[in-house]
């Protein structure tokens, strides 16, 4: 009979280093089964890139990574493969989030986003209007009426309600867009809506909402709570 084969016991394997590349492609026992909706933005950008590439970017806000160039990436320490699914999410949720289809009647500040292409993707702060008929119904497209911003312009009712005027509208909404990518609306934002809203009800044309958007985000000023503040 053949001799048995000598059992040699193996020595136990030592973890990976937290930032070897093998680790960065380690499974995730538990996470990885926790639907990707319910976990927080740094999360996604380990299931993304790796845990190792998050790792040296975790000092950096995702907003910031995600407006990064390939050369800044790299400065990062961030390696070319992790780089590139990152440039390459950053570009996939440039072009399709917030996805949203146009509405025919406006009624949340959601439904506005498809005509306010324009400021979302401006490289200064510029100011538009959208006329809405009495069903909220859009009369037509959105008008710039300034640029600049609304701390460096002075703008003046007469300039704002002008295209209402034109067009016969029962209501508008005004909108401007912050290229920072801070949606958060600034006290001037809010002086400025409640300077806008008086105008508007001599004017006998309502003011029904204040939208602040970035190129990923938006801000109603009326759905966040802030619209008494504002008045």
């Amino acid at each position: 009979m053949p001799a048995a084969a000598e059992h040699r016991s193996q020595p136990p394997l030592a973890p990976l280093p937290t930032g070897s590349p093998a680790a960065a492609l380690a499974p995730i026992s538990i996470c990885s089964r926790v639907p990707l909706a319910a976990v927080d933005d740094r999360f996604l950008l380990s299931e993304l890139v790796g845990s190792s590439a998050a790792f040296v970017v975790r000092d950096m806000p995702v907003a910031e990574l995600l407006e990064a160039s390939p050369d800044r990436l790299a400065q990062l320490g961030v390696r070319p493969a992790a780089r590139r699914r990152l440039l390459a999410g950053a570009e996939l949720a440039r072009r399709f989030q917030p996805a949203v289809t146009p509405s025919r009647a406006v009624q949340t500040g959601r439904d506005l986003l498809p005509h306010l292409t324009v400021l979302r993707g401006a490289a200064t702060e510029a100011l538009g209007v959208l006329s809405l008929d009495a069903h909220c119904g859009l009369l037509s497209g959105l008008e710039l009426v300034a640029k600049g911003g609304l701390t460096r312009l002075q703008v003046a009712a007469r300039e704002v309600y002008a295209p209402a005027l034109e067009r016969r509208a029962a209501a508008i909404v005004i909108a401007h867009n912050h290229p920072s990518g801070d949606v958060a609306p600034s006290p001037e934002d809010l002086v400025f809506t409640r300077l806008m809203a008086q105008a508007g009800q001599i004017l006998g044309v309502g003011l029904l909402d204040h939208v602040i958007v970035t190129r990923r985000s938006y801000l109603s000023l009326r759905e966040a709570g802030l619209w008494d503040a504002a008045q």
